[in-house]
């Protein structure tokens, strides 16, 4: 069995879903694939996210996540943003979870935060981006990681971040501690030791001589898109 196919067999214990969502593009949406970074953006750039109202999110979109069957492998929120990189077999999952979770969200902030309510909080739906190559959902981690470890290294705090559970180990689903090596052949704790202590260019050295030898159809059996 080659790698391509370990990794699929791998992605196929975890998925309940079979198959993806087609390959519709309505509103710009590249429905087709397995694999997802969305971000989220707090109207008018506000600092929306503080730590309550993070780990309320957190709490919920883990089990919303499980409920709709989607395994996160990182997630950062900012204080006037999101990011999340999410796989499933279905993207109508991963919509309909934003849906539930963002409706939840409006409604937890209005009762909390009283001076909130009725105010716009989001700029519209999350925005989607499909991931294609093993070499950008690689690169990923570390772009996301980063968004977290700059922040804490000007001094300032991180209403939620994912990366704990790599310091400790103590992963809990919709995460699942296994998918990292099963995907980058890298075990979770070294895998973050490498995205903490290189920078984004070394990461992506490190991607291209890991991946860049990846052809189309190896891609396309892991990540979910017909090759033309």
């Amino acid at each position: 069995m080659n790698d391509v196919d370990k990794i699929t067999g791998f992605l196929d214990s975890i998925a309940f879903s079979d198959g993806s969502a087609g390959n519709s593009k309505r509103n710009d949406i590249d429905k087709e694939g397995f694999f997802y970074h969305t971000t989220q953006k707090a109207w008018g750039g506000m600092a929306l996210f503080n730590n309550d109202i993070a780990r309320y999110r957190n709490h919920l979109m883990c089990e919303l996540c499980i409920r709709y069957e989607i395994t996160v492998l990182y997630s950062v929120v900012m204080p006037t943003h999101t990011h999340d990189v999410l796989y499933s077999k279905n993207w109508r999952n991963i919509s309909d979870m934003y849906r539930v979770l963002n409706s939840s969200l409006v409604r937890y902030v209005s009762h909390r935060y009283p001076q909130r309510k009725g105010l716009r909080l989001f700029c519209e739906r999350p925005q989607y981006t499909v991931i294609r190559e093993m070499l950008h959902l690689f690169f990923l981690g570390k772009y996301v990681e980063d968004n977290a470890s700059s922040r804490e290294g000007e001094g300032k705090g991180v209403p939620y971040s994912c990366f704990w559970m790599f310091e400790n180990g103590h992963f809990q689903p919709p995460y699942n501690k296994d998918i990292y090596e099963a995907l980058f052949g890298i075990p979770f704790k070294e895998l973050y030791e490498f995205y903490k202590t290189h920078s984004k260019k070394e990461v992506w050295v490190e991607a291209q001589h890991r991946f860049g030898d990846w052809t189309p159809e190896m891609n396309s059996k892991v990540f979910g898109f017909s090759v033309p």
